[in-house]
């Protein structure tokens, strides 16, 4: 499934870290790869993919409403991801991207990281992991 999305994925994060702006052709791809693998691969179920699109993009639009610095295209991207893959599949992705944007904040003394970067960061390390573990 992420080698499908590997182009919109990298295209919203070189985007993302150079503009900070995340084209809305690169959401709109991968929560269409997400629709037409939810018809063709039994895994993740359909409520799985529903959570992982409302659960993350409903707290993002939260963080944004209530203290902003989250864009509206990191939470489109974060909810078509979530989609795509699942809320279990995002959330180990969220958490190989935590430690790195951790990193970036403090060293470039931001309070805003761009997410795109960190979100790819993250789903690529969770394909290393996996390929890793299966080999095993």
């Amino acid at each position: 499934m992420l080698l499908f999305c590997t182009v919109p994925l990298l295209w919203a994060a070189v985007t993302d870290l150079k503009k900070r702006i995340i084209p809305d052709w690169t959401w709109l791809a991968i929560l269409l790869i997400g629709l037409v693998s939810a018809f063709l691969l039994p895994a993740p179920a359909l409520y799985e993919r529903i959570a992982g699109c409302l659960l993350p993009g409903l707290c993002l639009l939260f963080l944004a409403m209530k203290y902003g610095g989250v864009g509206g295209g990191d939470i489109k991207l974060t909810a078509a991801m979530g989609f795509a893959f699942g809320l279990n599949t995002l959330a180990a992705i969220l958490l190989l991207a935590l430690l790195p944007a951790c990193i970036y904040a403090k060293a470039a003394k931001q309070r805003s990281v761009p997410l795109a970067v960190f979100l790819c960061v993250g789903a690529f390390s969770f394909a290393v992991v996996v390929f890793v573990f299966s080999r095993i």
